[in-house]
């Protein structure tokens, strides 16, 4: 089984807790609400939750990058409908390297 097809995982993410809200203010396809660090979305009707943890640095030869700890409650939301949102969700937040 596929990571996001699992109800509830953690994903680290390379960006700061600042980056992602603002990526998150920023962005229009996703309707949230943000109360601390829970983030309740609403997509096709359904919920889908999100939890803000902690802040960490991913530590390179020349670098140190931000991460943070997101972990997703979908067990208020259908498959398919999870599997949309992730789709809109990792367009949104996930970065390119190179």
């Amino acid at each position: 089984m596929s990571l996001f097809q699992k109800k509830k995982f953690t994903l680290e993410m390379g960006l700061s807790r600042k980056e992602f809200i603002s990526l998150l203010d920023s962005q229009s396809k996703l309707v949230y609400e943000l109360e601390g660090n829970d983030i309740t979305f609403t997509f096709a009707s359904q919920k889908a939750l999100l939890f803000l943890g902690p802040e960490g640095i991913r530590k390179l030869t020349f670098a140190d990058l931000p991460t943070i700890l997101l972990s997703f409650d979908f067990s208020e939301m259908g498959d398919q409908e999870q599997a949309s949102f992730m789709k809109v969700f990792l367009l949104k937040f996930q970065r390119g390297g190179g």
